[in-house]
């Protein structure tokens, strides 16, 4: 991965995922944080992400231009 081309399989993403929650998370989300992991493995699978694609956002600043 250290060369940006590797692909991280879906154990991998699942696996940091939990090391952001468990070194970044609040400290009550510390003791279970299995549902903040959750939270950003959806947020990282674009399932639960309502933010749009760079390719439709510059998009938008082209025609505003």
């Amino acid at each position: 991965m250290a060369d940006g081309l590797a692909t991280l399989t879906d154990k991998e993403i699942r696996l940091e995922c939990i090391r952001l929650a468990v070194e970044f998370a609040a400290e009550m989300q510390r003791s279970d944080p299995l549902l903040k992991a959750q939270e950003y493995y959806a947020w990282v699978m674009n399932k639960n992400s309502s933010r749009k694609s760079a390719k439709t956002s510059i998009n938008k600043v082209e025609l505003r231009t």
